[in-house]
């Protein structure tokens, strides 16, 4: 860490960068980037807190953020912090409105997480089409030819359809073609018909998407218009023997209708990395239920993940420090600001 005295512009990891003994959770986030910047401190904050408070952001130019949520409690007083940069796509744990009106951007790191999420939605994807988790679970438990019974299914000449077609899913689209898919189906009301031809992927209706797919991947942003997006009655047009994946977020998923039909075998099976409520509640149903994967929100965290979110995030900080604003704001209304505009302007001179 540098010293504040003679370094001003103040960078602010979030604790979770840190386990309980104090060394990095993952080996490489971008820190030589700051180390080689001048007039620039960096530290980690030493208490994690689900929700930031006000003191562990006001002294800060920028926070580098994993998972705590901010709120519009998080920032009151807070007026010298110019950004948060979030790792990842996702950003439903900023309270955006809050951001803005206190003249802080929030930056995300889209790029680096389509690969890495991207692969893991086809390891899932062939995961439930082997029955793994079970013929593993058969195995260890001594019931070898019961496992040899278990018999598997391939992509190959089946239907894919993505809820969302964005980046994600259309790495995802280009790492299963090779698996001899039959059909690739998106529901996406912001998709252009151009996008999807070039894909190779029809759009369709969401009913059609969940009636016609024997997998079905969540690929959209948790948003109001997302919340429950996937529910009892859409889990009722599934086919009996179709699958579900959900690398997004939880809450676009009915967790409670989710798991009545999986308990009913109404549906094939499901992976799911992301929850309602995380960490999964340990009564949850899911967990005694075999017909399901199940991982921690961190399917796709890998060394090069970590180290392409904090160059990402590190490099965004550094413009700010800059003067500048960072790529991929997902507040941009607040570029216009007065009040942003004014402490851009304090680091530039």
């Amino acid at each position: 860490m540098k010293d504040n005295i003679l370094f001003p512009f103040r960078i602010v990891f979030s604790a979770d960068f840190r386990d309980e003994t104090g060394a990095l959770v993952f080996p490489e986030i971008g820190l030589s980037i700051l180390d080689a910047a001048p007039n620039v401190s960096y530290e980690f904050l030493p208490q994690y807190r689900a929700e930031y408070e006000p003191a562990q952001l006001a002294d800060a130019d920028v926070v580098i953020s994993l998972k705590p949520k901010v709120t519009r409690a998080s920032l009151a007083g807070v007026e010298r912090l110019c950004a948060i940069g979030r790792c990842g796509v996702g950003y439903d744990n900023v309270d955006l409105a809050a951001c803005t009106a206190n003249n802080i951007a929030v930056f995300i790191t889209p790029t680096a997480v389509v690969r890495p999420v991207a692969e893991s939605i086809v390891l899932l994807t062939l995961a439930l089409s082997h029955r793994l988790i079970s013929k593993d679970r058969l195995v260890r438990d001594g019931r070898w030819a019961e496992s040899t019974r278990k018999l598997g299914r391939e992509p190959r000449g089946r239907i894919v359809g993505t809820v969302g077609l964005g980046n994600i899913a259309s790495e995802a689209i280009r790492l299963l073609r090779p698996f001899d898919v039959a059909r690739f189906l998106a529901f996406d009301p912001y998709a252009s018909k151009e996008r999807a031809e070039t894909l190779g992927v029809e759009l369709v209706s969401l009913a059609v998407l969940l009636r016609e797919s024997d997998y079905v991947l969540i690929n959209c942003l948790l948003s109001p218009e997302t919340r429950h997006l996937i529910g009892a009655r859409e889990i009722a047009l599934m086919k009996p023997d179709a699958v579900l994946i959900n690398t997004a977020r939880g809450p676009i998923v009915h967790q409670d209708a989710l798991i009545e039909a999986l308990r009913n075998h109404r549906i094939g099976g499901a992976a799911l990395d992301v929850f309602e409520k995380e960490p999964i509640e340990p009564d949850s149903p899911l967990l005694t239920l075999d017909n399901v994967i199940l991982t921690s929100h961190s399917v796709a965290w890998t060394e090069e993940l970590f180290r392409d979110m904090g160059r990402m995030d590190c490099e965004g900080a550094l413009a700010i420090s800059r003067g500048e604003a960072p790529l991929h704001v997902v507040n941009p209304a607040v570029l216009q600001q007065p009040g942003f505009k004014s402490k851009l302007e304090r680091h530039r001179a």
